[in-house]
């Protein structure tokens, strides 16, 4: 599936209730990027758990730019990887769990224009 870059904010809820906020890197028809600091990275997979299939479901709020906060998209999903970039960011890759909201969310994030996208950025497949 095609990635696309898009810069969204995004409140994460935790397995456990915790509120995280994040800011979205790209998403595909099955998952998004964030980008996190190292705080979030480690409540989102406490103590280094191996993470997999039976990882707890986390809840994904992005706020849509110039709508009301409350009116974001929540979906649902699963922690997939978690990847360093710096000292401080991580890069969560979160898996959705019903990919049929995930791709309207997709067309939405494709059909919102230059708010959401990084200039010059094309599609890339998913690895």
């Amino acid at each position: 599936m095609p990635r696309f870059p898009f810069r969204w904010p995004v409140e994460v809820r935790g397995p456990r209730g915790e509120r995280f906020f994040a800011r979205s890197s790209e998403i595909s028809g099955r998952g998004i990027g964030m980008v996190v600091d190292h705080l979030t990275a480690v409540g989102l997979a406490p103590g280094g758990t191996v993470l997999g299939p039976h990882t707890p479901v986390i809840g994904v709020q992005l706020q849509v730019p110039g709508e009301d906060a409350e009116a974001g998209i929540r979906l649902e999903g699963r922690v997939r990887h978690i990847r360093r970039l710096s000292q401080q960011q991580y890069l969560v890759g979160v898996n959705f769990v019903d990919p049929d909201a995930a791709l309207q969310l997709v067309h939405r994030v494709r059909a919102s224009g230059p708010l959401s996208h990084a200039a010059g950025a094309s599609a890339k497949p998913d690895s």
